[in-house]
């Protein structure tokens, strides 16, 4: 039998052994000469659960008994309680308060209240309407939640955008993602992998709305439920889920300067036992790029230079559709089906102009390179999902299937004309290296859940299943015509097989809340190159990583927590593949067959304080990393140098990280973050040793305002100090957004107004620093831009809880 076909039963059998009896009924915890009951508290609006709640018992003549808040997962509990009559009063901030009347007798000695819905009134006493809004961070056990929906570029902007304002993340020129300094991050959508974020994150970031994203939860330190890949952890974005009975439908159309266009339909339909959805979305985006790279060297004993100047301009053109439909198959089960399609196509242009001068500083030759790369992408996935409660409250099981495949085709064109000092003609080269990649991707997954008294326990099974091909031509027109050149071009194959199962268990003890957990993955994963020579690079590897975390309540206002897990740095199949992208043909890339997994051992201790405007947050966090895969430069005769990827020995970082928000008042509120790490790297490659050790410092700071005639306006400013990096420095960067937004047509509509890069100062440097060649690069791309956007909804943008006291209302947990 094949080595995957039998994880995958070991997988099920672990699985089945684990739970036994997974449809058996709990009987509930007793306690001796009295009573208990237990509930979870649930926002009515959006079904999320309301953590950090208040939840007193009273007797029925309003005498306090006890009281306590409630977990993260909105979940309470109170033991020992005397057999009797109680009113149970749950209630939170911006929520109606609920009443509810429970009755403990000899027959019944424990009560399941079940999901206690907040937000929502049964009969009013008196109407008193307040608007509550959700924090803008909210601080989980194991994560940061930061709720996107007010700010001004959720109504016009991409995910891209969003994330540029958030604490500890960075934003390159081609949109790539780093949190805390490291660009090893993985995204989830609505806890999942997608394959249409793929192997190229920053361009589904770009094509994705904003209106549709509802929060962004930053987890630095995943548990065991994770996947463990990424260094610096993970970026869930959780996409808008409309429940609301009836029909609704929402809009949004955005124009920038320069021809940026782009807009999003979305239809909901909630009727009975189906919740159906379907959306469409388009972005046509034109932006251009300069720069420069001034390189210093020595050939044969001779001193040499170069610079380099690029001028150029990028298309990008996108569709994205989704369909999809819940169904009720009972009062707690649900079944669910969703398909998604992307289309998008584009072309890059530049000229690229290059001046060789010799050791005197005369100008040697020039070469004159026009460079063109057109590009088609087309993506779709398929997912199913089953999710059940069960009779007794707290066990929840849930499993999914999920498809997707991912086709790419880029050609680079090159012409270039090469003169001598003087003018003259030296050659003409023509050159072009078509690349053709598809992707496809397996996921099946089953989790389960326990309630144990105060406790939780989780446990569950994920494989996934990637195979990608990649055949990457280079032609050149040496003798007249364009011929495909074998031994530059190859052939390229990348499996990997990850096979999981994982377990959980997790509680509170008086003020300290906990979780620890494990999860053991076998992974199979083969690097072939098919072309032009066969060879076989085999790497399966077995690992465990478990985690911990715990959490401990002073008292209302103040929380510290602590953390670790074990996390993996996997090797994919562009870092892998040894092609040799000759782009640029003085500075080549190039990935490695031999790279080793990356692994990761990451502390985190975080405190937060709340005070009567807003709270701080402050936490040191420490990495140490072995294997470390880092992006090398290697020198190459005739002044050329490879970009590679290589294993170094070790890294470590370590650093402290401070966010604060505060209110001023109704109509001023302020978001502040910095993160000053230092960065420390030891290794050899090319028979060189290498060692990066330094500091980097980057900071955050965003502010709303409400100004008359109901104009909200936000600020963002971003700093990013010098710093280091294996083999050179990188240089400062800064930048400055600025938007508004006015509600029109009775809340449903809204106009937005943004600036990004108000005073175009997004440039991107970069020292490189080799035993014969020393360069310094400067690159801009199109960042100063203004937007004007519309946006419309059958139901208000910007729904409004009713704070409605009400009595002798039922919470009441059948639904799912």
């Amino acid at each position: 039998m094949h080595p995957r076909l039998r994880l995958i039963l070991l997988a099920l059998c672990l699985f089945s052994v684990l739970f036994p009896n997974l449809q058996a009924q709990d009987s509930p915890p007793s306690a001796p000469g009295g009573g208990g009951l237990s509930g979870k508290l649930i926002d009515g609006t959006t079904k999320e659960p309301l953590g950090f709640a208040n939840v007193v018992v009273y007797t029925i003549t309003d005498s306090l008994i006890t009281g306590t808040t409630t977990e993260l997962d909105g979940s309470f509990n109170f033991d020992n309680l005397p057999l009797g009559d109680y009113r149970v009063e749950a209630s939170f901030i911006g929520y109606s308060t609920e009443n509810l009347e429970v009755e403990l007798n000899e027959s019944e000695r424990f009560f399941a209240l079940g999901d206690v819905v907040l937000g929502t009134g049964g009969q009013d006493l008196e109407e008193v309407v307040v608007t509550a809004d959700r924090a803008v961070m909210e601080l989980g056990l194991d994560r940061k939640v930061f709720n996107v929906e007010k700010s001004v570029a959720a109504a016009g902007g991409s995910a891209e955008d969003l994330l540029r304002q958030l604490p500890s993340v960075s934003v390159d020129l081609e949109g790539n993602i780093s949190l805390r300094g490291s660009g090893n991050v993985r995204f989830l959508i609505n806890g999942r992998p997608s394959g249409l974020v793929g192997s190229d994150p920053a361009t589904y970031l770009k094509s994705l709305s904003a209106t549709n994203i509802e929060r962004i939860e930053i987890i630095t330190n995943p548990g065991a439920a994770f996947d463990p890949e990424g260094t610096a952890g993970l970026i869930n974005i959780v996409l808008k889920n409309k429940r609301e009975d009836g029909f609704n439908a929402s809009i949004n159309l955005n124009a920038g300067t320069n021809n940026k266009f782009d807009g999003s339909l979305d239809l909901n339909w909630k009727k009975g036992k189906f919740n159906s959805f379907a959306g469409i979305s388009g972005r046509y985006d034109e932006r251009f790029f300069q720069g420069f790279r001034d390189q210093t060297g020595v050939i044969a004993d001779s001193s040499f230079s170069r610079f380099f100047t690029f001028d150029g301009d990028r298309v990008r053109e996108s569709q994205m559709f989704k369909l999809g439909t819940e169904y009720a198959i009972s009062k707690r089960g649900t079944i669910g089906i969703q398909g998604n399609y992307q289309l998008e196509n584009g072309q890059s242009n530049n000229d690229r102009v290059t001046d060789f001068f010799n050791s005197e500083g005369v100008l040697d030759r020039s070469s004159f390179r026009m460079e063109t790369e057109p590009s088609e992408e087309t993506d779709y996935e398929i997912k199913a999902d089953y999710s059940t409660t069960f009779a007794k409250e707290g066990r929840k099981f849930s499993a999914a299937l999920q498809f997707s495949q991912n086709d790419e085709s880029e050609t680079e064109n090159y012409d270039e004309t090469i003169t001598d000092g003087a003018g003259a003609l030296l050659a003409n080269v023509l050159q072009r290296a078509p690349t053709l990649e598809d992707r496809k991707q397996w996921l099946a997954q089953a989790d389960y859940e326990q309630q144990i008294g105060d406790y939780k326990f989780e446990a569950g099974w994920r494989s996934t299943l990637l195979d990608m091909t990649t055949d990457a031509a280079f032609e050149d027109a040496a003798t007249g015509s364009l011929m495909k050149i074998d031994s530059l071009s190859n052939l390229f194959n990348y499996k990997e097989d990850v096979h999981a199962i994982y377990g959980t268990f997790g509680g509170q003890i008086d003020k300290i809340t906990f979780s620890a957990g494990l999860r053991i993955e076998q992974v199979f994963a083969t690097s072939t190159l098919l072309e032009p020579n066969l060879e076989v690079f085999n790497n399966d590897y077995f690992k465990v990583y478990p985690s911990v975390f715990a959490g401990y309540e002073f008292d209302d206002n103040t929380t510290v927590q602590a953390s670790y897990s074990r996390r993996i740095n996997r090797p994919r199949a562009g870092a892998l593949n040894p092609f040799v992208d000759r782009g640029d043909p003085f500075n080549l890339r190039s990935g490695n067959p031999f790279l080793l997994p990356e692994t990761i051992n990451s502390f985190e201790l975080n405190l937060q304080q709340r005070y009567g405007s807003g709270t701080i947050t402050v936490g040191g966090y420490f990495r140490q990393l072995n294997n470390l895969i880092s992006r090398i430069s290697e020198s190459q005769p005739g002044g050329v140098t490879l970009s590679t990827r290589a294993n170094l020995d070790r890294g470590r970082n370590y650093g402290i990280e401070l966010i604060t928000t505060y209110r001023a008042g109704k109509n001023f509120e302020l978001t502040a973050s910095a993160n000053g790490y230092r960065s420390e790297v030891i290794g050899n490659a090319d028979n060189e040793n290498i060692e990066a050790n330094g500091y980097l410092f980057s900071g955050n700071l965003q502010g709303s305002y409400q100004l008359p005639w109901n104009v909200q306006a936000q600020f963002t400013y971003f700093y990013r100090s010098p710093g280091v990096r294996p083999q050179g420095r990188i240089g400062t960067i800064q930048s400055v957004d600025l938007g508004f937004r006015k509600e029109i047509l009775d809340g449903k509509g809204a106009l937005t107004l943004r600036a990004t890069d108000l005073f175009n100062t997004r440039r991107y440097r970069f020292d490189t620093e080799l035993t014969n060649l020393t360069t310094r690069s400067e690159f801009q791309r199109e960042s100063r831009i203004v937007y004007v956007g519309f946006q419309y909804s059958l139901q208000k943008l910007k729904p409004q809880r009713s704070n409605r006291q009400s009595g002798g209302g039922g919470g009441g947990g059948e639904d799912f």
